[in-house]
């Protein structure tokens, strides 16, 4: 049974990727999928809000939802970014066809960057995400740098998590922690620094690392 429980984002460790993501083929449910995906493979999973937006670089009538998340992991990138294919592929994407990159997709993960030792949080603002994925980039590095996040940027789009039932906690309202349990499934927290100093994750955490 998934849970609704309390969890600072303080909570996780401050070593890991930023990852921008989409999907234009059953976004929705493919939209939670890859979070609830994600949170098996790294643990806690911070994400941002979810949003609709139109394709770009492509021709398509099928609008996205993208979002920004941050998995905590000591591996480095080119590892995660392998991971990351594996729930591509998993999901369905044709990773081998020749018009890859310009198709519509059920999963789009890409890396923006890593937080670090060598590139600690404070540093997110040299990172330059595609502008579709400005408004979901700012929230998680507000909750990265302890900083109160912004008012939604667009149009969002709330999805319920897979396999739940009516009334669960619903993805891309707000910024949430989602993590697995073995004992209780994926569990949600939502995030409470929305309209003051948000808990957000902190240097002393540098030593709490995940696979």
């Amino acid at each position: 049974m998934d849970a609704l429980i309390p969890m600072p984002a303080a909570s996780l460790p401050l070593t890991g990727h930023i990852l921008g993501i989409g999907t234009n083929l059953d976004p929705e449910r493919n939209a939670a999928r890859i979070a609830a995906r994600l949170a098996d493979l790294f643990g806690r999973v911070l994400l941002s809000r979810f949003y609709r937006t139109a394709p770009v670089g492509m021709a398509s009538a099928h609008p996205f939802v993208n979002y920004v998340a941050y998995v905590p992991s000591a591996l480095d990138p080119a590892c995660c970014k392998g991971l990351c294919v594996g729930i591509e592929l998993a999901l369905g994407r044709d990773r081998d066809h020749p018009g890859c990159k310009t198709r519509d997709r059920p999963a789009d993960i890409d890396l923006i960057g890593r937080v670090g030792r060598s590139f600690p949080a404070d540093g997110l603002a040299a990172l330059c995400p595609d502008p579709y994925l400005a408004a979901p980039f700012a929230e998680i590095a507000a909750l990265l740098t302890g900083k109160p996040v912004p008012p939604p940027q667009g149009d969002l789009c709330a999805t319920p998590l897979p396999g739940c039932s009516v009334g669960s906690p619903r993805l891309g309202e707000t910024p949430a922690t989602v993590h697995r349990d073995d004992g209780a499934g994926l569990i949600v927290v939502l995030e409470d620094g929305l309209d003051r100093q948000a808990d957000g994750l902190h240097p002393a955490l540098l030593a709490e690392q995940r696979l």
